[in-house]
């Protein structure tokens, strides 16, 4: 099955006639927001009293998917991720490829990506408010993430909110690291890890955010230990360690043996 063989009949098959019903009206209510397609799954925001960030993906021609809203894990797919199915079936052009949005941006020069960033902050509010967030320093970054978790645990928002703040505070390392300044860039990665996993402890379940937010940031915090080359050892001991007290249902497949071993640290 490839997301392109979905058709409303299929679709009609997977999901209760309720659950349908209420997906149908929030496609033509336009409440399926920032629709991507990756090569193996489709992403998106649907609207429904708080915004819920949704996931499907396609493996050996079964869906799996994740969305923030409390459905029970077995239950059949929730209005949301049939939501995103049918906004796909309906009008799959107006989802964004991914990739090759990403191979087109290449193709331009500074200047005309300045240009588009500065039409799109006219147009869009959000867009200003994220760029006024550029000139955090380490600190305000740090405490940025303090309050995404008071506003989890407090529930004053929901997971797909929480998300998308955390992933902004990732794109700044990111910045951050491309300025030449990695020592900030893992700090942030590793305040970022070990927030979610001290959450995941706190509510006991292993994935609270989308499948790649901790892999990428695992990834990308053990890429900045190894290409810095004024890494501060202690530090990042400390660091690991942290992580690794973590319980093993939080850590779940993050192996850190293989940095230790890069830095000759015990263990």
């Amino acid at each position: 099955m490839r997301f392109e063989e979905l058709d409303a009949q299929t679709l009609d098959q997977i999901g209760t006639p309720e659950d349908n019903d209420k997906a149908r009206l929030l496609v033509e209510n336009h409440q399926v927001k920032h629709g991507y397609r990756l090569p193996d799954r489709l992403r998106g925001l649907v609207l429904d009293e708080q915004p819920f960030r949704v996931e499907v993906r396609i493996k050996d021609d079964q869906l799996t998917y994740v969305c923030a809203c409390p459905q029970e894990e077995g239950e059949a797919l929730c209005t949301h991720v049939l939501a995103l199915l049918r906004a796909w079936n309906q009008e799959p052009e107006k989802f964004l490829n991914q990739a090759e949005l990403k191979e087109r941006l290449k193709k331009y020069s500074k200047r005309e990506l300045v240009d588009i960033i500065l039409d799109m902050a006219d147009r869009v509010d959000a867009a200003r408010g994220i760029l006024k967030e550029e000139d955090q320093g380490l600190d305000d970054i740090l405490e940025s993430i303090d309050r995404v978790m008071e506003e989890v645990v407090d529930e004053a928002a929901s997971l797909a909110e929480a998300e998308v703040k955390l992933r902004r505070a990732q794109a700044r390392a990111d910045r951050l690291a491309q300025s030449g300044r990695l020592a900030e860039a893992r700090s942030i990665y590793f305040y970022l890890l070990d927030n979610i996993l001290s959450l995941e402890e706190k509510f006991k379940k292993e994935q609270l955010f989308s499948p790649d937010l901790k892999k990428e940031l695992f990834e990308e915090y053990c890429q900045f230990i190894h290409e810095d080359r004024h890494l501060e050892k202690e530090l990042v001991q400390q660091e690991i360690e942290q992580l690794e007290s973590r319980t093993p249902i939080s850590l779940g497949e993050m192996d850190l043996s293989e940095v230790k071993r890069e830095l000759a640290l015990p263990g």
